[in-house]
């Protein structure tokens, strides 16, 4: 395809894309999607959960889960949700629920999944041990045989609040449920017993505090799966007999008719996603975003999570009342500020003041908990770096010691082949893509530097023949995963945010494969890159897929025109002197101009950078290659938006230097900062003269930009 009509079908593939998003707006202001959510997990949980907590009153419930789960189990003999390949985790406890409550009637179905377990490589192929255990749990339940002895989970942890917080984090409920199920049911000798009625009221209050601070529903962040085990195990342990009660309703109300239930609502996720790749393309002062961000003011979280240990100020992943995410929280700020009035927002306010009392010593940042143990919840380094995104846009420098503790984590946790992983999805690609937009835009040493070129040379490296990236991961001998939109998204953004020219072959072969990938509808096919239980349970999910590609179409869309503009004023400068060496200008001294000749030096508030490397504090004018933010990262007027710029000769003069959008060629390493390596060349070439404005090569000497920094100020 050649240029000219791949950055047409661009422009219809993000209009198309748009609508199809703004189709998903609910009258709310949410963007809500999950149309095929049903979770064979989900309803295995509360299926068995229900039969202990009241199977009189939750009968026809479950007599339509149990039909549910034989008809939808596959021919392999396991489960998962639509389009994940069958799992391990979600097919014990499927066969688990059914030998539990249908033993006969569904013998076969029970035998046919046995077997597919064993196949899939059984216990040992779950890689989480919580999972692991919860495997044994389910099949002692149900009077399966299982693979070792259940693990004790002491109660007594909970009487250390700090300790178990950082251990156990999100999971701080379900397992104080868990242990008091196994206290009431597991001998113990005097120590024990006297231990365990220690640690009991304060189980039962992490439960209670969960319970009261999202309206007394019954429902634990409104999610199915969370409730289901909460209800378990207050259930086995005869324990809160109202709270029981509740959750049982509850989770009754959430069935599905066919007798399934969803995976949690991710109203908020949904709207991050959706709302960042509107304003990428272009619809920040869209009147429907209005009630968009009324909404995300109402989901902010504005009280204390108390169990937790966790202050105010945060975004959950569904309701109002969803339990603390950093992610979320991140991408809620970022996207607040790009709306109208965002540089104002209180909100933005109390959500950056989250992000800073939750932050790990080390630097990084975890789910919920501050110092939470590496692995499970604990640091994440696409979460760390979609932090230092949102303090980047909220004009936090990158000498900010939040951004510099951060920038260093990501350093020191980066793998040996040059990628990251992330918490909530799968394979390198997601997180290496995030770690190198922030490294290239808060990277500051050489050591940074080396560290975002590593990280550009393993997505260049595993991108696929056809331009789509998946997990990087080989399959097999000689084979590799197909790609993904969501993986070839997150890719593509991620080498653009980092300085790489639209017009390199890779890139553009990759926005090629996004366009050829839009269905009839404007909607992109998702695949399972999402993790619901970490390494163990997947989906797949239409509004992060449309949202994903539509955003990195948009930042390919501005890389393109921010390269014409930059052509075009190159090409002004050129058409100058040669008017002035032919004699064309009237000869006589005259005040030195934007492309004027002769020797000078560039100076710190010329090349956007200070002496020592750093964007330079003092104020200028924005050029069309910027952000319109100022230094502090935030306009007079409020952050703006990005995606389609308005593009026009500036006020001094089409050579004026300063950060400059890239050529439209492939982009040289004194470019792109980064070194023929594919590292990025430190500092800036402030002692350097300019001869002509020019050099032979025609790269302009003081007019480089800011190294691997994103022109259009986007996270």
């Amino acid at each position: 395809m050649p240029a000219s009509a791949l950055t047409e079908s661009v422009g219809t593939a993000i209009t198309t894309g748009a609508e199809a998003l703004l189709a998903h707006r609910r009258d709310d202001g949410a963007f809500v999607f999950g149309a095929h959510h049903a979770s064979p997990l989900n309803t295995a949980g509360a299926l068995t959960a229900l039969h202990f907590a009241d199977p009189e009153g939750s009968a026809e419930t479950i007599e339509r889960g149990v039909t549910w789960l034989c008809e939808t189990q596959r021919d392999d003999g396991g489960w998962a949700m639509r389009s994940v390949p069958t799992e391990p985790l979600t097919t014990a406890l499927a066969a688990a629920a059914l030998h539990l409550l249908a033993p006969r009637r569904a013998a076969s179905a029970v035998r046919a999944a046995r077997a597919r377990f064993e196949e899939l490589g059984g216990s040992a192929a779950v890689p989480e041990p919580a999972m692991t255990a919860l495997i044994r749990q389910f099949h002692t339940f149900a009077g399966l045989p299982h693979e070792g002895a259940q693990r004790r989970l002491p109660l007594e942890l909970l009487l250390f609040p700090g300790l178990s917080r950082r251990l156990l984090s999100l999971r701080l409920p379900i397992y104080a449920g868990q242990a008091l199920a196994q206290s009431a049911h597991r001998r113990r000798g005097p120590a024990g017993r006297a231990l365990d009625r220690l640690a009991r009221p304060r189980a039962l209050a992490i439960i209670r505090d969960a319970y009261e601070r999202e309206g007394a529903t019954g429902g634990f962040s409104t999610d199915p799966w969370l409730t289901g085990l909460i209800c378990l195990g207050l259930a086995r342990s005869g324990q809160a007999p109202d709270l029981v009660s509740a959750a049982a309703r509850w989770l009754r109300s959430a069935a599905n008719p066919d007798g399934s239930w969803d995976l949690m609502p991710l109203d908020v996720t949904w709207t991050n996603f959706t709302t960042a790749a509107l304003i990428e393309a272009g619809h920040a002062d869209d009147p429907q975003l209005i009630g968009t961000r009324e909404m995300l003011h109402r989901h902010q979280q504005p009280e204390p999570f108390d169990a937790l240990g966790c202050p105010a100020g945060y975004w959950g992943f569904s309701s109002p009342r969803s339990w603390p995410m950093a992610l979320e929280t991140a991408e809620a700020g970022a996207i607040l500020l790009r709306l109208p009035g965002g540089a104002d927002d209180r909100h933005v306010r109390a959500g950056l003041a989250w992000l800073t009392a939750t932050q790990d010593a080390a630097g990084s940042w975890s789910l919920a908990v501050r110092n939470s143990k590496p692995g499970g919840f604990g640091p994440c380094p696409q979460m760390t770096a979609k932090v230092v995104g949102a303090l980047l846009d909220s004009g936090a420098g990158a000498d900010d010691p939040r951004v510099v503790r951060a920038v260093r984590w990501l350093v020191g946790r980066q793998r040996p082949d040059g990628s990251y992983e992330a918490m909530w999805y799968r394979g390198g690609t997601p997180g290496t893509a995030s770690a190198l937009e922030a490294l290239s835009r808060a990277g500051r040493t050489e050591e940074h530097h080396r560290a975002a070129g590593r990280a550009r040379d393993w997505l260049l490296r595993t991108q696929h023949p056809d331009g789509s990236w998946s997990t990087g991961e080989r399959t097999g001998p000689g084979t590799t995963r197909r790609g993904t939109v969501e993986e070839t998204a997150w890719a593509l953004r991620g080498l653009l945010a980092a300085g790489s020219s639209p017009t390199d072959p890779a890139l553009a072969a990759a926005a090629r494969w996004l366009v050829d990938a839009q269905r009839a509808d404007g909607g992109w096919t998702p695949a399972p890159v999402n993790e619901y239980i970490r390494g163990c349970a997947r989906y797949a999910d239409d509004g992060i897929a449309a949202g994903l590609a539509v955003r990195a179409l948009a930042h390919y869309r501005s890389a393109e025109a921010a390269e014409v503009v930059e052509a075009t004023r190159e090409s002004g400068c050129r058409r100058e002197r040669g008017m002035r060496e032919t004699g064309t200008r009237a000869s006589g001294p005259r005040e030195s101009g934007p492309c004027e000749s002769g020797p000078r030096e560039a100076g710190p508030s010329e090349s956007g950078m200070s002496e020592t490397g750093t964007r330079g504090s003092g104020p200028r004018e924005a050029g069309p290659s910027e952000t319109g933010m100022s230094e502090t990262g935030m306009s007079e007027t409020g952050p703006r938006a990005s995606g389609p710029r308005e593009f026009g000769p500036r006020e001094s003069g089409p050579c004026e230097s300063g950060p400059r959008a890239s050529r439209p060629r492939e982009a040289g390493p004194s470019e792109t900062g980064m070194s023929e390596t594919g590292t990025r060349s430190s500092g800036t070439r402030g002692t350097r003269t300019r001869e002509t404005g020019t050099r032979e090569s025609g790269t302009r000497e003081s007019g480089t930009r800011e190294t691997g920094t994103d022109e259009g100020g986007r996270r």
